[in-house]
């Protein structure tokens, strides 16, 4: 999808009251299903969070209690997000192995001393 396209859909979509945005939904959901050879994948928190959406939304649970149901999911898929990334970033170093620290040119530290008061 073209860069202005998005956008036009984009700023239609924000002008739109919030039951309006999920009937947009419901219908990109429906010519999905119809017209798609492959079906659109989030990440295993959006994918769970679309449907305790849904079942709020049939529910027909209020519409702050599923605005902040979702600010809590956004949030906890962001850190998972962070940790798959850094997971990654880590398996990457290890494959690449990393080598070997320089020697230490420094001194031994000092031995600790008890120091008994009475």
């Amino acid at each position: 999808m073209n860069e202005v396209l998005k956008k036009q859909i984009w700023r239609k979509l924000e002008a739109l009251p919030e039951e309006k945005q999920f009937q947009v939904l419901d219908y990109i959901r429906f010519l999905e299903s119809e017209y798609s050879d492959v079906a659109s994948k989030g990440s295993g928190f959006q994918r769970v969070a679309e449907r305790v959406q849904d079942e709020m939304r049939r529910v027909k649970a209020p519409a702050t209690a599923m605005r902040e149901t979702m600010r809590a999911f956004g949030a906890a898929d962001r850190v998972v997000s962070s940790f798959r990334e850094a997971a990654k970033e880590f398996l990457a170093e290890l494959e690449a192995g990393s080598p070997e620290p320089p020697p230490s040119t420094e001194e031994e530290p000092p031995r600790s001393r008890e120091i008994v008061v009475e």
